[in-house]
């Protein structure tokens, strides 16, 4: 999350991103950071009983009249909110992409998340921002990749290679050192 939080700081400006959005996304980040440690630190909580949770009462509401009237408000600048807007936004965050989605198929951290679904709530707006997809129920064991020649399609997200696709080479083809 560190190494994230110093490639938004340091390559957002160069990507022409906004002073203000790069300090808006390296807030977000270091909340969510400060917010899973948290949860980790705590440790497991049991899911609450329903109905345990008591309801606080109304607070008597105002006379309309009294109300003074709304001030102009300036436009507030919000994060995107699309699917994978961090990684579209600074391609070079995709390393801390490659390692999220490692992490999903990690048994341990699955396991960890299974005892503690607090977390994939925390997690979810980062997976979201890096266009992971976050299993709703846990174990989150992704599927194997295929086994081919090429992993490409595995780290960039292109289809998967057909072998009628690659072109053969020539028979009488020779290399020469260079």
């Amino acid at each position: 999350m560190d190494a994230l939080c110093t490639v938004v700081v340091e390559k957002g400006r160069a990507a022409f991103i906004p002073a203000p959005m790069v300090h808006l996304i390296w807030t977000r980040l270091r909340n969510l950071t400060a917010r899973f440690l948290a949860a980790v630190a705590r440790g497991p909580i049991p899911p609450r009983k329903p109905g345990a949770i008591a309801k606080p009462a109304a607070a008597p509401a105002a006379a309309p009249d009294a109300a003074p009237p709304p001030k102009p408000r300036r436009k507030r600048l919000t994060l995107p909110c699309r699917e994978a807007w961090l990684y579209r936004m600074l391609p070079e965050t995709g390393f801390a992409r490659f390692g999220l989605q490692h992490l999903l198929g990690d048994p341990e951290f699955t396991g960890f998340l299974a005892a503690n679904p607090r977390l994939i709530r925390i997690l979810a707006p980062l997976y979201n921002a890096m266009g992971i997809e976050l299993p709703d129920e846990p174990p989150f064991f992704p599927d194997q990749p295929p086994i081919t020649e090429s992993r490409r399609h595995i780290l960039f997200g292109t289809p998967d290679p057909d072998r009628q696709d690659a072109p053969m080479p020539l028979r009488n083809c020779k290399f020469r050192p260079a």
